[in-house]
Parts: C-alpha cells; structure tokens; sequence
C-alpha cells in the first residue's frame, strides 16, 4: 500500500515534458523539450537574446551567427524562440530560452 501511494505521490509532482520544437536538418534533428510548468520571469526579452545569442555560438560553433528574430510563446508552456541565420547560409538554428534565463538544451537525433 505504502508503494502505491508513493508512486501516486511521485507521479502528481514530477512535470510533464512537452515538445516545443523540432528542427530537421540533412543530417540530425534537435529536439527541444521541457517541463510543463509555471516559470516566473525574471529576465527581459533583450537578456533572452544575449542568453540566446551567446549559448548558440558556443552550441551551434558558429562566431557570426546573425539573429533574425526573437518570439515569446506562451504554449505547452512559456519561452522565448530565437532564430539565428548560419554565416556559412546554410540555413537556420534556434534557441529557446525559459523565462527564467535557463536555456533548453536540445536532444540531437541522428538520423540514419
């Protein structure tokens, strides 16, 4: 009895990772996922960029990546989306960034 109430306790607290983008490229996909949850927000929208920017230049190792938009989203849960285009032009890559500064790590899946 004791371990079914753990397990009901357990699951009720743990949140719920959602999706919030799939990127596909010739090679891999980055998946980014987090917890569904209320985060409060802490940063504003110009740190959200300069977070972005300096993860997605040591991530995607690109020194001339160029930002072309920034967007909050507010489903499964909020997060600023930031676009960046490569200085090689091959193509886009993206950051999310929580409202609280962290940054979504994204799952690479190779494709094969």
């Amino acid at each position: 009895m004791l371990h079914i109430l753990l397990l009901l306790l357990t699951s009720s607290i743990c949140a719920q990772a959602a999706e919030l983008l799939r990127v596909e490229h010739e090679d891999k996909d980055y998946l980014f996922e987090a917890d569904v949850s209320e985060i409060p927000a802490t940063i504003s929208r110009a740190q959200a960029a300069q977070n972005a920017t300096a993860w997605a230049i040591r991530f995607y190792d690109d020194l001339f990546l160029q930002a072309e938009s920034i967007e909050f989203v507010a489903k499964p849960t909020r997060f600023w989306l930031i676009s960046f285009s490569r200085s090689n032009s091959k193509g886009r890559v993206y950051a999310i960034v929580l409202p609280d500064g962290t940054i979504v790590e994204p799952h690479i899946l190779t494709k094969i």
